[in-house]
């Protein structure tokens, strides 16, 4: 678990980094990307540490979520794993988003670094 403490420059960091949570709950790895590739001088650093942990755990959630494909065996665990990778996603993003807004530290659950 990577804990951030939310400091932000500006009100448009702090709407950036709030647009890419509630997003990040619709479309999954793709925002937190976008906001990766903000040049920094844009940013601040916790709303760039905030996108590069969301979106190694959105990644590592669609890669388990890809177990589905697999044939028959996938099929019967995928109406297991979704719903709680659905959930868990939702739970996550919820406590972000409330401990954003109080100024207190974002845990974000990432379990393995991809950038």
């Amino acid at each position: 678990m990577k804990n951030i403490v939310a400091e932000f420059k500006d009100d448009k960091d702090r709407m950036i980094t709030l647009a890419m949570l509630i997003l990040a709950l619709f479309c999954g790895f793709i925002p937190p990307l976008v906001v990766v590739f903000i040049p920094k001088e844009y940013i601040s650093e916790s709303t760039y540490e905030i996108a590069k942990t969301l979106f190694n755990f959105e990644l590592l959630l669609f890669l388990i979520s890809l177990l589905c494909l697999i044939p028959v065996l996938g099929w019967l665990a995928s109406f297991l794993i979704i719903p709680v990778l659905l959930i868990w996603n939702t739970i996550v993003i919820i406590i972000s988003l409330c401990s954003m807004a109080k100024n207190n530290v974002v845990k974000i659950p990432a379990f393995y670094n991809f950038i």
